[in-house]
């Protein structure tokens, strides 16, 4: 077919044996199908992974009703908006959040009097992404944070995807700066794999730090998605948190099995019922 061989210069470069090509084509096909499935999946589930690398305008309305075994029942309202910016390419973002990303920090730090806040605070600010490839994404954010008067903070979010046989593994890393918390990081380790067709498993390791926490928080979670069909999907997840400070210990167990679905045929419209049981330390692990 007139294709260049081992044999063939072009431009002045080494070019390998056809078949070699083919194979690496394959594989490089396989890891395409696979991302998009992995994507598809935490579309589905509206995770953070997914939501906040989308570049395009959107607005996000999540309502929660949330029961605790021996507590009052709450409910949550949490609002996240964007707003794309097509003549730069959609590298430009303005945006609009409560409980936003700053919900995976404070879900992982200890209880502080700032953290507690966080659900009656809100962000504005502008978002830039200097670098996108498939597999590397670094984005910078900065604004306020508004909470008895503006706060200024500043995040920066980079992202790397390797692909080994049936294996995504995705590192992100965050660095944040809060007017009133100062520095911290938070990085977090993804090991994806379909299992067939229908099953996805993913492990999860990740470790935060703040200069108002004590150590670094950790957690561990491995979770197991099953596609029913189209509309419906069910995982299990299982969480595990622990301290490095003051010393090495372990925090609470968490199993959680989520149902979610779309609701009345819309792709907009997401319902989701996840019962669980904790068993916390200061309840000396009972459940």
């Amino acid at each position: 077919m007139g294709l260049p061989t081992a044999a063939s210069p072009v431009l002045g470069q080494y070019v390998r044996p056809n078949g070699m090509d083919e194979i690496d084509e394959w594989q490089q096909t396989v890891s395409r199908g696979l991302n998009r499935m992995t994507q598809r999946l935490d579309s589905f589930f509206a995770d953070e992974r997914v939501i906040e690398e989308r570049e395009e305008t959107e607005v996000q309305l999540t309502p929660r009703l949330l029961f605790q075994d021996g507590e009052d029942l709450t409910l949550k309202m949490s609002l996240s908006g964007r707003l794309a910016m097509p003549y730069l390419e959609n590298r430009l973002l303005l945006f609009v959040e409560t409980e936003g990303r700053e919900r995976d920090v404070s879900d992982t730090l200890r209880p502080t009097p700032d953290v507690t806040e966080d659900d009656k605070s809100f962000f504005t600010g502008l978002r830039i992404v200097p670098k996108e490839t498939r597999r590397t994404r670094i984005s910078l954010d900065g604004g306020l944070r508004w909470y008895s008067g503006p706060s200024p903070f500043i995040r920066v979010r980079a992202r790397k995807i390797w692909n080994y046989d049936v294996w995504d593994v995705r590192y992100t890393h965050r660095f944040f700066w809060f007017e009133a918390r100062g520095f911290g990081m938070q990085g977090t380790l993804d090991f994806d794999r379909w299992l067939d067709e229908r099953h996805f498993f993913r492990y999860s390791p990740s470790a935060i730090w703040s200069e108002t926490s004590n150590g670094a928080d950790v957690r561990q979670t491995v979770s197991v998605f099953h596609y029913l069909q189209r509309d419906r999907m069910i995982g299990a997840v299982l969480d595990i948190q622990g301290e490095t400070h003051p010393s090495a210990r372990l925090i609470k167990y968490e199993g959680t099995i989520r149902w979610r679905q779309r609701a009345a045929k819309r792709d907009w419209i997401y319902f989701e019922i996840a019962p669980g049981l904790t068993f916390p330390r200061e309840n000396d692990f009972r459940a």
